[in-house]
């Protein structure tokens, strides 16, 4: 359509093209005007000028800092003069810098603002100094703000005004509405003892989210983060009537390294608040969902710490800084050993303290001794308060001379803060009977064995395994998983899902209604966009009729009729029947109506109404589909998201491991046997099950003599190799070194199913169960699927997954039924096994180092086991130790 005003332009031009003087004239009326133009704008005036957010404000508080420069001609790049800020404020965060551009009528403005964000350092009067600018050799300065500062009120002393008038008030400044709260356990304590400090958010605002932007400084501390429960716990406290949400942020165990006075700078934090659209409490925008946010800064109080310095009176010599409440516990692996022969020495210092920084206890050792580097473990208990923990210290020995040997207690000194007094603890002494060289054909005393000492040589047994893989975890239990044991049922709704898309694939080639019903909603959304496309084109009469096809054409194929047929109400009384709400079938037919109008109306429609007819049909055929929101397949998908990073970040590096195997492998090789014992034990130590690190122990302990301990690692290498057969020579040649033999007597068939069981990990039964399992349910679903021809022949090839269920269920059923989560080893040279679990009770038989026992029942310190011979005894728990 085109009005009157559309027709001036056109008779203007053609005056204009009569009269070309007059128009060269208007050309250089309209230069000019833009010099003039060009010459005011830049004549106007700058102005410079510094504004605080608040004036009154409490330590705790944060003050937002704006200078403004704005002008006609400006330089956006030019730096203010600032005053000197630091000597009252902290500085938080800035400058931020803002630029911006305008042209109003013609002229030109532009303005610059440089935000601070600061935290004031004390109380009282405070005073921003002028900051200056010069611009066009021209000198701007902002006028001085004054600011008065309170001290922060305590958790108990924030009283809050009431609003009035429907209206908030500005926030009083001793009752902020979100601060933050350093809290101390002490406020003095001696050098090395254990404080805690705890950082606590008051909040009356809704909170979206806070990071730290700047984390407290702890000069003259030695500091350890404690864990907290995340995301923060927020609990609600009344403090003088008002209500505050209260959650702990962070929290610190510090150790004081110096005396004197110490302090702990605050914490600064952002918060992103959330802030209301709305006053009316019954407005739907007033809900955190529609409301937007705005960033806050706070930050906490420094707090001062008196460290005392430690007594120099009575302060023993053994002392080596180290504050707490410990014991001390001291094993050695023999006390009778031969010449040149190693002694591990294991001191285990467990108590409450920084663990970390202990020291290692003072052991004496004669002149003919030799002491190795120390290898040292830290376990520190990171959920107990006060910290907890256990360092264990173990170093080897080497006596070089032959004797009878007292070596001195070792003692370990600490300053107890809780008594305000030193404690030495001592050990009981250490005998050590060193024989010579010459008597080293000769049985050691601590064998009991009657069969011949056998000799540790490199030929006797088979050496250590060092080109091993990867040192995965085998011994993973992943079969236990509660979600594998429902994945059980996953067959059955996937063999349902199978069904019901083969009904549905049969009737979308049968069935002409359901195929038009299926893919309505699919022909609609391409109608609506083709109807889009002619309204950007402005073609209001294509539209309109396109919107009309795609409702009637919808509507005809979720009752699979015609559209020409739907005409008046018996459509609508069909789709009313069909469960279609009052409000949809209303919706419906006003777009009818709108659409057949406008058709047929002399005049445009304009792209406004065009827009709203079009969003009203799309929400018309939706509520028709019935379609659903897509938020639980987002919600399925980001659980899947969450799982894949639980399952990436929990993936652990073996950098560390693989590192250690090699260190243990090269101790080993040079015969220091002690040393690689500790580098297999610390792998095993941090949780990997792996059958060639316990395959190299067990080898370790069989050069050092200890048969019951290798025979125990050589069982838990066979459990995860069972056909690798170094494990079962050097088991075998071990067992050989035992001094019981019990005879087991057994049938062919049980001997044959213990083959079997035995040939296969319980982690290779499983997968071979669930790989089979997999393959019989694909199987199924493509039988459901086959053409008739196929499914003679997929019935024979289901036999196949059917035999290796059947097989791994077998195979499965005698692992579990073996009991050899049962099995133990004895360790103890000798044990005396009871009639029941008591000293008092007589003894039954007597078992000796390395024997295989099985455990039936436990019962206080005492187990009750069963040897292969079925006979039954009970012996203390500290004698054996399970093999799995």
């Amino acid at each position: 359509m085109r009005g009157r005003g559309d027709l001036a332009p056109t008779r203007q031009i053609v005056f204009y093209m009569k009269q070309p003087l007059t128009y060269f004239r208007i050309i250089f009326v309209l230069i000019g005007s833009l010099f003039l133009v060009a010459s005011s704008t830049f004549a106007q005036n700058v102005e410079f000028q510094a504004v605080v957010d608040q004036t009154r404000i409490t330590l705790n508080d944060t003050l937002v800092l704006s200078f403004m420069i704005s002008g006609g001609n400006i330089d956006l790049n030019v730096t203010p003069e600032l005053p000197e800020l630091e000597q009252d404020f902290d500085i938080l965060q800035g400058p931020t810098r803002s630029t911006s551009i305008s042209i109003i009528n013609g002229k030109q403005s532009a303005s610059l603002t440089l935000g601070y964000a600061l935290s004031p350092k004390h109380a009282g009067t405070l005073e921003i100094g002028a900051a200056t600018v010069t611009i066009d050799n021209k000198t701007y300065a902002t006028k001085p703000i004054t600011i008065e500062v309170t001290d922060a009120p305590a958790p108990g002393q924030a009283p809050q005004q009431a609003p009035e008038n429907g209206q908030t008030p500005q926030p009083d400044v001793n009752s902020p509405e979100l601060y933050l709260q350093a809290e101390v356990d002490r406020e003095s304590a001696y050098i090395g003892e254990q404080m805690t400090i705890s950082f606590w958010l008051y909040t009356q605002l809704s909170i979206a989210g806070y990071e730290i932007k700047q984390p407290p400084k702890f000069t003259g501390f030695w500091i350890e983060e404690l864990q907290i429960p995340q995301p923060p716990k927020l609990q609600y406290r009344t403090i003088n009537g008002q209500q505050y949400g209260v959650a702990l942020l962070k929290r610190y165990a510090l150790f004081p390294t110096t005396s004197g006075e110490l302090t702990i700078d605050p914490i600064v934090m952002a918060f992103s608040v959330h802030v209301r659209n709305s006053r009316d409490p019954f407005d739907m925008f007033n809900d955190p969902f529609f409301s937007r946010t705005q960033p806050e800064l706070r930050k906490s109080q420094p707090v001062t710490i008196n460290v005392l310095p430690l007594p120099e009176e009575n302060r023993p010599a053994t002392f080596n800084g180290d504050v707490g409440d410990f014991t001390m516990a001291v094993e050695t692996s023999s006390h009778v050993v031969k010449q040149d022969e190693p002694v591990n020495v294991k001191i285990t210092i467990q108590g409450t303290g920084n663990i970390k920084t202990v020291k290692e206890p003072v052991m004496t050792l004669p002149e003919s001794f030799k002491k190795y580097d120390t290898q040292i473990k830290e376990t520190p208990f990171p959920m107990q308060e006060p910290l907890q923990g256990e360092k264990v210290f173990e170093t080897v020995i080497i006596p070089g001379e032959s004797g009878a040997y007292t070596l001195p207690p070792v003692e370990f000194s600490y300053f107890d803060p809780a008594r305000r007094a030193y404690q030495t603890l001592h050990s009981e002494p250490i005998a050590l009977s060193v024989l010579p060289k010459a008597q080293a054909d000769a049985p050691v005393e601590r064998r009991i064995a009657t069969k011949e000492e056998i000799k540790l040589l490199g030929k006797d047994i088979r050496f250590i395994k060092t080109d091993a893989p990867h040192l995965n975890n085998q011994g993973s239990q992943w079969y236990r998983s509660g979600w594998l044991r429902l994945a059980y049922f996953l067959p059955i709704p996937l063999i349902g899902a199978a069904l019901l898309y083969k009904r549905h694939r049969d009737k979308m080639m049968s069935d002409i209604s359901y195929v038009r019903q299926r893919g309505a909603n699919k022909r609609s959304i391409q109608r609506l966009k083709a109807a889009s496309d002619l309204m950007a084109q402005g073609d209001s009469k294509g539209f309109y009729a396109a919107i009309s096809g795609a409702l009637r054409q919808h509507v005809g194929d979720k009752l699979n009729l015609p559209p020409a047929s739907l005409t008046g109400d018996a459509a609508f009384q069909m789709l009313k029947e069909r469960g279609i709400d009052d409000d949809t079938l209303a919706a419906l037919k006003r777009c009818l109506d709108a659409c057949d109008f406008a058709r047929f109306a002399p005049v445009d429609a304009t792209q406004e109404e065009m827009s709203a007819v079009l969003n009203d049909a799309e929400q018309v055929i939706e509520r028709l589909a019935g379609k659903k929101s897509g938020r639980a397949g987002k919600d399925a998908s980001a659980a899947l998201l969450l799982f894949g990073l639980f399952l990436l970040t929990s993936s652990v590096s073996a950098a560390t491991t693989d590192e250690l195997f090699q260190q243990g492998n090269s101790f080993y090789e040079a015969g220091k046997y002690a040393e690689a014992i500790s580098a297999y034990q610390q792998i095993l130590d941090s949780g990997l099950r792996n059958g060639y690190v316990y395959y190299n122990l067990g080898n370790a302990l069989l050069k050092q003599n200890r048969i019951g301990e290798a025979i125990l690692q050589y069982e838990r290498a066979k459990r995860l190799l069972p056909r690798d057969e170094d494990v079962t020579y050097n088991l075998e040649y071990a067992k050989a070194a035992t001094v019981d033999t019990i005879e087991q007597k057994a049938g062919a068939i049980s001997a044959a199913f213990e083959r079997i069981r035995s040939y296969f990990t319980p982690q290779e039964a499983h997968l071979f169960f669930w790989l089979s399992y997999a393959l019989l349910t694909a199987c199924i679903i493509a039988f459901i699927f086959a053409p008739r021809v196929w499914k003679f022949r997929l019935m024979s090839i289901m036999l196949l997954p059917a035999f290796g269920v059947l097989f791994a269920l077998i195979l499965l059923l005698l692992q579990s039924s073996s009991g050899s989560d049962q099995a133990a080893i004895v360790l103890a040279q000798k044990v005396e096994a009871k009639t029941g679990p008591g000293e008092e009770y007589s003894t039954v038989f007597e078992i000796h180092e390395g024997a295989n026992v099985r455990i039936q029942r436990e019962k206080a310190e005492w187990i009750e086991i069963k040897l292969p011979n079925n006979v039954i005894g009970w012996v203390q728990n500290t004698t054996i130790e399970r093999i799995f």
